[in-house]
């Protein structure tokens, strides 16, 4: 069956259809160490320094895992080895591969001198027997403010084989490290910024030396003297090339309300045996996505195969009965295969479309709410500012999915007298005025 994944939908949301990965890592935690914030994750192995989740995410375009959630550092001159791993579902015997992509930036080449050996920040590995088969290593570019890259089948230095292009400090690299398991001896691969458009590329790099793994399901990332200070994030683990760097196809995927109808839009980049998408609603009335139940509502044709981007279009007219509706695409190749997109939300009443209540009570002292309807999932701000226009307080500032609102305002030591709220989401724009009275 085609592969047909969503890269992000308008307004930051990003899914897949239903597809599965060995493991999708965009270190979605709160900052702090990683074992202690994520549960994914054991200090292993266990040294002085443990590697920590920092603010702020690397982002690369047509990458899928790309600047999503925050990411982690690991500390190249940290006294001691230490580190962090995961494990993943046992990938072993002949003819399979294992694909492992992630975003890279180093941020210091410090710790290398021109007759450095550096020394290994990422490999696989075997649980049960310790067996490291697979890793990447750093060493020094043609001068030290450049590095180069290398991978080894094992951590014996001899049996590594380095690329000889430089690559920049500060700069985001989107690395593929590929594991073929093979009679005759494995292979393992490292791709530097590879080519997104298309079915797998040529390697940078080919290594064959030392020896084969027996399994492997685990991946451990290190700190050590030699081996570099970055930033790492997007990690995914896939069996196939096509689930672990690749672009997908369906680029977008919106609704919004028109009157008393939806219009829902989306687009493919790229289609293979695409006969079409089946469009399903489902509606609960008491605005809760619990329990709810798909009906198929329309058809609309695909392309078949092809390079190029399509953009299709759906309404959904006259509904009737007031709430919250999904929406979902059920894409069917032309063998008969399909496959779902997550759903879409708006939110239909008799009085649809963006609100901003008067607040109440009004005058008020010391609370008061205000109330708001949102259509359709939108990035939400509200704030309030003085008689002056100097703001005074953010109220609300996130993605909110279609619903109705309240917040609650509380002046504290603000000084009585008039104040202005004011709401904006998508196009939305409105201001009130309110009283505060001590």
């Amino acid at each position: 069956m085609k592969r047909l994944v969503v890269v992000s939908f308008i307004l930051s949301f990003t899914q897949l259809f239903s597809q599965t990965l060995l493991l999708n890592e965009n270190f979605d935690y709160i900052e702090g160490e990683l074992p202690t914030v994520s549960s994914n994750w054991s200090e292993d192995p266990a040294g002085s320094y443990v590697i920590n989740v920092i603010t702020g995410s690397l982002p690369y375009l047509g990458y899928e895992s790309s600047d999503i959630g925050n990411k982690i550092f690991i500390d190249g001159g940290a006294t001691g080895r230490s580190g962090v791993s995961t494990i993943f579902s046992s990938q072993s015997g002949d003819g399979s591969k294992l694909y492992i992509s992630f975003l890279l930036n180093v941020k210091s080449s410090s710790i290398f001198s021109a007759d450095t050996i550096g020394e290994y920040f990422f490999n696989f590995n075997h649980t049960s027997g310790s067996q490291i088969r697979g890793c990447i290593v750093f060493r020094a570019g043609t001068n030290l403010s450049n590095f180069q890259l290398g991978i080894g089948k094992t951590t014996t230095s001899s049996n590594w084989v380095y690329s000889n292009l430089d690559l920049n400090l500060n700069e985001t690299y989107l690395l593929v490290i590929g594991y073929v398991f093979q009679a005759g001896g494995d292979d393992i691969k490292l791709w530097i910024n590879p080519d997104l458009s298309g079915t797998e590329p040529t390697p940078d790099i080919t290594n064959s030396n030392g020896s084969d793994a027996s399994d492997i399901d685990e991946i451990q990332l290190r700190q050590q003297e030699f081996s570099g200070d970055e930033e790492i994030d997007g990690l995914r683990i896939a069996t196939d090339w096509t689930l672990a760097p690749l672009p997908v196809e369906l680029s977008s995927f919106t609704a919004s309300v028109r009157n008393s109808s939806v219009r829902l839009n989306w687009r493919t980049e790229t289609e293979v045996m695409n006969y079409g998408f089946e469009v399903e609603r489902a509606l609960s009335i008491n605005n809760s996505s619990d329990q709810i139940h798909y009906g198929k509502i329309g058809f609309v044709p695909g392309n078949g195969n092809s390079n190029k981007p399509h953009d299709y279009k759906f309404w959904d007219k006259k509904l009737e009965i007031p709430g919250r509706y999904f929406y979902r695409l059920k894409q069917i190749d032309n063998d008969g295969n399909f496959e779902y997109s997550n759903p879409v939300e708006v939110l239909y009443s008799d009085d649809i479309g963006y609100r901003l209540k008067q607040n109440y009570p009004n005058p008020f002292n010391p609370v008061t709410k205000i109330e708001y309807i949102i259509p359709e999932k939108s990035f939400v701000t509200i704030k309030v500012y003085d008689i002056l226009g100097n703001e005074v307080k953010t109220l609300v500032s996130n993605n909110l999915s279609a619903g109705s609102y309240s917040v609650n305002f509380e002046p504290g030591n603000l000084p009585s007298g008039f104040y202005t709220y004011s709401i904006s989401a998508g196009n939305f724009k409105e201001v009130k005025k309110m009283l505060y009275l001590k």
